[in-house]
């Protein structure tokens, strides 16, 4: 009696945890549902809309290499400004999700269809667009499909919705349907295709069906005679109303239940009469995070779980710990958010691979997406379609673009090895405009030698195979050195929709760096988070923000975790970007706004100060410089719209406000710090921008406005630089200063000798022999130096006027010379 017991407790766990729909447990909603309902007021933010498609879309092109088998994406509406940055080349159907029906068969809410940009470029890259039709109301849709008269009103108003659009067909997203409803359903998928077939030739219609059929209303069989496709849902076997945590999409395992995507498929192969021919199998790209009771798998969840899309996942296991659950072959992580465990379950490349390799194996139409975009920037999804489904197509896009002197005047350029590549093709430019026709690699990662000290480079990388070349990275530069750089600069500007993003912002960043004194690396902000450079490994960073923003997270939990440590550690961070403090405090969990209060070090005010002006706060690093401004729009760049309004929290202080407006009301345009962060013991440093310091004008202000915060970022000791194009000194020597007397800058000059490097230190010392300043502790080779020294002591407080002594000590070697700062 009590093992009967044990199995009947048993079987009702596992029957809460599995895919549970429509009658079976009311609260049930799958992700289409649960995401609709979050969305369904959605309007994309003013500041995130794309410029209006105007005119009629271009006619569906043929294409020469498409996808092996079907690739199937929902696109929502809510993600719709992604569209310009979709792989066409992976994709053969779009489904814009979608319009909302109703009863009467009338389409109530299209939600901003007929999404002409969409059709237009999808179009253009020979892939179909169809419009998703949403009706997720049991008692609604047992009106729509028992009345033939409703059911007919909404094919024709289907029919002229689509028609109108030039689109290609239609999905049908019926979820609650009432038991009964079997052959009234049959009976309207019969309707729809028939009239879309014949109303419009070569048209795709499709329905998404259930991974259970819990009230045996979807007969398999018939509509995948008669439609062109079944859209099987692939996920919410957990959901986010789960009582356990696991799986979203588990491949196998029935440690849960019976119920995975294997069993799923060979039901429907079953039912169909192996008819795999009609069979599309989603998989998907999100995952859920729910709270738990321990950090146990398959542990009891303590309230319900959030959708969490990949991209944001990838990176929580980056940071947490990615674990493999080979029982049902899906990743997940855990974590404590104060004394409340989390745990998050989705898939990534690896499981998803897997899944893919198991609907070739099966023979299946192909694969499904929920949801396009959801992976942001991030390729590795994108490679395992390519990997089962691209074999005609040209290679993905390259990733983590990183750039670094390796001593003597040579320069690496690497790429993380793009799928689907067989060579790399590398073009080369000296002013960021005029590339040549590229040079062609075997190896992601190369060596350029022969590059001059003298000149910027800036550098393109694509992947090639036989199918053709991929878009190529974004633009980033470097500055080669016979030493290591002692500034990296970071791209973590990935947004394209509602800015101007030309992905070459270095082209800003670049001169006025090398004016300040400095040569310089590059990376794409994913070459920090796959580790492939480290930020420990620079005196200063400076980080591009741009208008990254919420749609694009302008830092990750991955970053963020990189750049505190980078701070703790004594690091010098310049950033600068105006949607900073809107993602990460206006929008952001708690764990953003704490970087942010924390690390950053800011106070945020507002999403928008109306302004493209601002200027420099007394007793500031930028006292002196007055107003400036920055790009509305007619200056080379972009158009702010958006600066955001922040003010220093305790230790920081304001260093710009908006010309005009009151900072303690609107908030600040920069702040700088001096100190030590998070729980660090070492000083760092830090200056931020409300407002992206690419869209300072004219170059002039950006040169001077650099040369400030790199002087204030190093201390006040702005680069210790080999003299280029020089030989080795026959005479160990030490310059006057020039110039001199000074204020408040001055460079100093000296030669070393020899055959071997040297331990040097170059300080600064008043009349009473008191150490101000220490300027260099470093080996160095043979060669001449030059230093920059802006007359601050080693807490980055001004010195007063007087004469200073300047010694040099080489070995055991020692010059010293005197110099005047007159103020």
């Amino acid at each position: 009696m009590k093992l009967f017991q044990k199995i009947i407790a048993l079987v009702i766990v596992f029957s809460i945890n599995v895919l549970i729909a429509q009658e079976k447990l009311p609260e049930f909603r799958s992700i289409h549902q649960f995401e609709k309902e979050k969305y369904k007021d959605y309007q994309i933010p003013e500041k995130d809309q794309l410029k209006p498609f105007v005119g009629k879309p271009r006619p569906l092109q043929a294409r020469t290499n498409p996808p092996s088998k079907e690739v199937f994406g929902y696109l929502p509406y809510w993600v719709y400004n992604t569209y310009p940055n979709l792989n066409y080349d992976l994709l053969t159907t779009i489904a814009y999700f979608g319009a909302d029906v109703n009863a009467s068969g009338n389409i109530t809410n299209d939600h901003n269809w007929p999404a002409a940009g969409l059709i237009d470029m999808a179009h253009a890259n020979g892939v179909r667009v169809v419009l998703t039709v949403i009706l997720f109301n049991s008692s609604e849709l047992a009106t729509l499909l028992n009345s033939p008269t409703n059911r007919t009103n909404l094919v024709n108003n289907l029919l002229a919705s689509v028609q109108s659009a030039g689109a290609d067909g239609v999905s049908i997203d019926f979820e609650g349907i009432p038991s009964g409803q079997r052959s009234n359903l049959t009976a309207f998928m019969t309707e729809l295709t028939d009239a879309f077939h014949s109303a419009i030739p070569g048209s795709f219609v499709t329905i998404f069906t259930p991974a259970v059929d819990w009230n045996s209303v979807f007969d398999y069989n018939a509509l995948a005679q008669i439609t062109d496709g079944l859209v099987i849902q692939g996920y919410d076997y957990h959901y986010g109303g789960s009582n356990f945590t696991g799986p979203n999409a588990p491949l196998i395992g029935t440690s849960l239940g019976i119920y995975n995507i294997t069993w799923t498929v060979n039901d429907y192969l079953s039912k169909t009469g192996g008819n795999a021919e009609k069979l599309i199998q989603t998989v998907p790209f999100f995952g859920f995070d729910w709270p738990a009771v321990s950090n146990q798998k398959y542990a009891a969840t303590t309230g319900s779980g959030t959708s969490v899309f990949y991209s944001a996942a990838y990176a929580n296991a980056q940071t947490y710990g990615r674990i493999w659950d080979a029982e049902t072959l899906t990743p997940w992580y855990v974590y404590q958010d104060g004394s409340q465990w989390h745990q998050g379950w989705y898939d990534d490349s690896l499981s998803i691979a897997l899944k893919f390799q198991f609907f070739k194996d099966k023979n299946l139409k192909g694969t499904g997406i929920w949801a396009l975009s959801y992976d942001g920037q991030r390729l590795e999804l994108q490679g395992a379609l390519a990997d089962a489904f691209g074999s005609t197509a040209p290679p993905l896009r390259p990733a983590a673009l990183n750039i670094s002197n390796t001593g003597s005047g040579d320069v690496k350029v690497a790429v993380q090895a793009a799928s689907g590549a067989t060579s790399y093709e590398i073009y080369r430019s000296s002013d960021g405009v005029n590339f040549n026709d590229g040079t062609n690699y075997p190896s992601s990662a190369n060596v350029l030698t022969t590059l001059s000290t003298d000149t910027t480079y800036f550098f393109r990388v694509s992947a090639v195979n036989g199918n053709g070349e991929s878009n190529q990275t974004e633009m980033l530069g470097v500055r080669p050195d016979n030493n290591s750089a002692d500034v990296l600069v970071v791209n973590g500007f990935d947004r394209t929709s509602g800015t101007t993003n030309t992905f070459d912002f270095i082209r800003q960043f670049a001169p006025s760096i090398v004016n300040a004194g400095y040569s310089f690396d590059a990376c794409a902000n994913e070459a920090i988070q796959e580790g492939i450079v480290s930020l420990e490994n620079y005196p200063m960073v400076i980080w591009i923000s741009g208008e990254e923003g919420t749609s694009d997270e302008s830092f990750s939990n991955l970053e963020q975790s990189f750049v505190s440590a980078y701070l703790e550690s004594g690091g010098r961070l310049f950033i600068s970007g105006s949607e900073i403090g809107y993602d990460l405090i206006a929008q952001g969990s708690s764990a953003d706004q704490t970087f942010y209060n924390n690390f950053l070090k800011t106070q945020y005010v507002r999403d928008q100060v109306s302004t493209h002006s601002a200027s420099a706060v007394s007793d500031g690093i930028f006292d002196g410089m007055g107003n400036f401004f920055f790009d509305d729009g007619n200056h080379g760049t972009y158009n702010v719209d958006y600066p955001d309004g922040i003010n220093p929290r305790t230790g920081a202080q304001l260093c710009l406000s908006y010309t005009g407006f009151t900072p303690s009301t609107f908030g600040g345009a920069g702040v700088q710090y001096s100190g030590t962060f998070g729980n660090g013991t070492e000083t760092g440093r830090l200056v931020y921008l409300g407002f992206p310091f690419e869209t300072i004008y004219p170059e002039s202000v950006r040169d001077e406005l650099m040369h400030r915060v790199l002087t204030f970022l190093s201390d006040g000791v702005v680069g210790i630089k080999p003299v280029a194009g020089t030989s080795v000194p026959e005479h160990f020597s030490l310059a006057q200063n020039y110039p001199n007397p000074f204020n408040p800058e001055t460079t100093i000059a000296f030669d070393i000798s020899g055959n071997e490097s040297a331990d040097v230190q170059l300080n600064i010392f008043n009349l009473r022999g008191q150490l101000v300043r220490k300027l260099v502790s470093e080996k160095l080779s043979p060669g001449q130096y030059e230093v920059r020294w802006n007359a601050q002591n080693s807490s980055g407080q001004p010195v007063a006027s007087g004469v200073y002594l300047y010694q040099l000590r080489v070995g055991d070697v020692i010059q010293v010379r005197k110099m005047q700062l007159i103020r």
